[in-house]
């Protein structure tokens, strides 16, 4: 991946990349090809984060269950590329010493992966690309898909965290990786300072603010810890305009962690300002708040009916304040036509 230019064509890196991990179902190879063409090559790391990103997203999307060489085959080829050099990265520019804690970290993952991949249960091992793919992220770009920055002294740590949140049904980065991927095709009207930690790969699935049904239960699941076959009945029960709101927020729920993670720092509003383009009193800003860190409580809520309308007005008041928060920060979109159940 070095020494690349402008005549690299993304579809055949992606190609070649395939190649190495052995991977050769036709669905896959047609569907990543599809979701790659139109990447910008502006920058090798970023550029190459995508590329694997797509791979994760497909692979998941289809259901395809990594084997462990397989695993360890995408760690290996994601942290140094296709050609030979390993770590051609901002990585291999400091020094011979920080390469070797990179080189022992990958290690440690591969003796863990080799050792205990084979006794883990099938909904663990689906989370191990997305997994590996935040440690493939950190390697060449300092940070997590989701923006997170990671010391490379924790690379490790990092590793067995997710791992044990995935086991715990915890992890968090499976709809940043899956659900909010857009095609970076836009990548050469921005400044990619702007963009370079939140620049993502969009599924065919998800257009014009909608998901299928698929992503968006995939998405509840990593909200609310809960069965997809469970989520999928509580869905065809909520009404209409209830279905939009929780889309919305799925689709969004990246910028959510993003800012549940600065909640408190002095970064928060100007994060969410920065981005709506314009300013928040102290009072909306508090809303902001609330509505963040009930995400989970919100959507359950809607998901079993609890939000029950009282008074004249015919609302619910906790409902509708919580609501008021994610539309302030343009989470979901504010819709004054009724929909019908």
């Amino acid at each position: 991946m070095t020494n690349r230019d402008n005549t690299i064509n993304p579809e055949k890196v992606l190609s070649q990349t395939l190649d190495e991990l052995r991977i050769t179902d036709n669905k896959i190879i047609q569907n990543t090809s599809s979701l790659v063409k139109n990447l910008q090559i502006s920058n090798d790391d970023e550029f190459w984060i995508n590329i694997m990103k797509a791979i994760v997203v497909i692979c998941d999307e289809n259901k395809y269950l990594f084997s462990k060489a397989e695993l360890c085959d995408f760690l290996t080829i994601g942290a140094r590329g296709l050609d030979n050099k390993k770590y051609e990265t901002k990585v291999s520019s400091e020094n011979q010493f920080m390469n070797k804690v990179v080189s022992d970290a990958i290690f440690s993952i591969y003796k863990d992966i080799m050792g205990n991949y084979d006794n883990v249960d099938n909904d663990l091992k689906y989370y191990y690309p997305k997994i590996i793919l935040n440690v493939i992220s950190i390697i060449r770009r300092g940070s997590d898909i989701s923006g997170e920055k990671v010391n490379l002294y924790g690379l490790e740590r990092y590793y067995l965290k997710n791992k044990h949140d995935a086991i715990n049904k915890k992890l968090d980065i499976s709809e940043p990786i899956v659900s909010v991927v857009q095609k970076a095709d836009n990548a050469g009207e921005k400044k990619l300072s702007e963009v370079s930690s939140l620049q993502t790969l969009i599924p065919a699935s998800v257009k014009e603010n909608t998901l299928s049904k698929k992503d968006l239960v995939n998405s509840l699941s990593v909200i609310t810890g809960r069965k997809k076959n469970e989520l999928n009945e509580l869905l065809t029960r909520i009404p209409e305009q209830d279905y939009k709101k929780i889309t919305d927020l799925c689709i969004n729920y990246s910028k959510l962690q993003k800012y549940s993670k600065l909640i408190g720092t002095e970064e928060f509003s100007g994060q969410i300002e920065k981005e709506l383009g314009r300013k928040l009193n102290d009072r909306q800003l508090q809303h902001a708040t609330i509505s963040i860190r009930k995400v989970k409580t919100y959507v359950e809520n809607v998901l079993e009916g609890k939000f029950v309308p009282h008074g004249s007005h015919g609302i619910n008041h906790v409902k509708h304040n919580l609501e008021y928060g994610y539309q302030l920060m343009g989470l979901i979109e504010y819709r004054r036509r009724k929909y019908s159940h």
